[in-house]
């Protein structure tokens, strides 16, 4: 009898505890708790691009969600996927190989072979749109391009060749306006990102990259990059921004944009006006507008402690049916 007192007990402890959460308005999301503030910001988020489909890496598998439906599923097996401009495919990798798929979610088709994938780096969409670039997973100096018409790949870039300094390359292989411009990122010489003008044969960088940061992102208008500062003594890595203008070939001082924490792998929506990152395995999104006062995070979009390289869609229209 007293065994049976203590069991009601303890399940009565249960209850109450229970009932005190949902008292003071907690609920569990996908493994992680979250308060009703974060969910009204992300229905906020919804309902401004209601359109807008979300694709990410989730423990090896692409994952995907429409804001305005938010129904997280997987998709295929793979990481790193990346919108195309069009919004018509996705690229992702499996493996050192990139693979094609388009948003009917018809069986995706190898189209790469020999990519480097790690830190986030896989492939890359041409602006275009008709091509696809990525660093070789055999030899990170140099930079290759795929042909989605004809099937052919060729060097984009060769950092062997003078006047460039052979350095191994890895997350990032971005290309604007009219392919002139390379953005990348460099383990060598203190970790840092820089623009290869490949017309002119030179390095673009300002102060904050060669002192050292991680993860560039270019806009898709060409108009700024997103980067994560690296403070070795905090260990902290919030997004910096800065600033391009392609007539000049010149960059901006980079600026403080959002993030608190180890923040890591940041994208840009196909709008240039959201940028999405990772912090401690969830991710963030933010509205790019004026500069805040004071560090801070973006609106969280997951909570389930394994999600990483997040591309957002904002579709004209409809969000495409295998999404909804």
């Amino acid at each position: 009898m007293k065994t049976t007192g203590k069991i009601l007990a303890g399940l009565s402890l249960l209850l109450l505890l229970a009932l005190v959460g949902v008292g003071v308005g907690y609920f569990y999301v996908t493994g992680a708790f979250s308060t009703p503030s974060d969910l009204t910001a992300r229905q906020k988020l919804a309902r401004e691009i209601p359109s807008a489909v979300l694709l990410w890496s989730r423990q090896g598998m692409v994952t995907a969600a429409s804001l305005g439906h938010w129904k997280p599923r997987p998709i295929v097996k793979g990481e790193n996927p990346r919108w195309s401009p069009d919004g018509r495919r996705f690229v992702f990798t499996r493996g050192h190989e990139a693979w094609v798929m388009k948003t009917d979610l018809s069986p995706p088709k190898r189209v790469m072979t020999d990519v480097f994938s790690k830190y986030a780096t896989g492939a890359y969409w041409a602006q275009s749109g008709k091509s696809l670039v990525a660093i070789s997973r055999k030899d990170p100096r140099l930079v290759l391009t795929y042909d989605l018409a004809s099937g052919k790949t060729h060097v984009l870039h060769d950092e062997r060749r003078p006047p460039y300094r052979g350095y191994h390359l890895s997350q990032g292989a971005d290309q604007r306006f009219g392919g002139r411009y390379l953005l990348t990122f460099t383990g060598d010489a203190g970790h840092r990102s820089m623009i290869i003008d490949l017309q002119k044969k030179r390095y673009i960088t300002n102060k904050l990259m060669r002192a050292g940061d991680c993860g560039p992102a270019w806009s898709p208008d060409g108009r700024f990059i997103v980067m994560t500062r690296r403070n070795r003594r905090s260990l902290t890595r919030p997004i910096y921004i800065a600033r391009f203008d392609p007539a000049s070939g010149k960059l901006s001082a980079s600026h403080y944009l959002i993030g608190r924490g180890r923040c890591e792998r940041p994208s840009i929506s196909n709008d240039s006006k959201y940028v999405l990152y990772v912090l401690s395995g969830n991710i963030f999104c933010w509205k790019i507008g004026p500069p805040v006062k004071n560090p801070r995070n973006g609106i969280q979009l997951t909570a389930d402690g394994h999600s990483t390289d997040p591309s957002l869609y904002v579709f004209k229209g409809n969000v495409p049916a295998a999404f909804r």
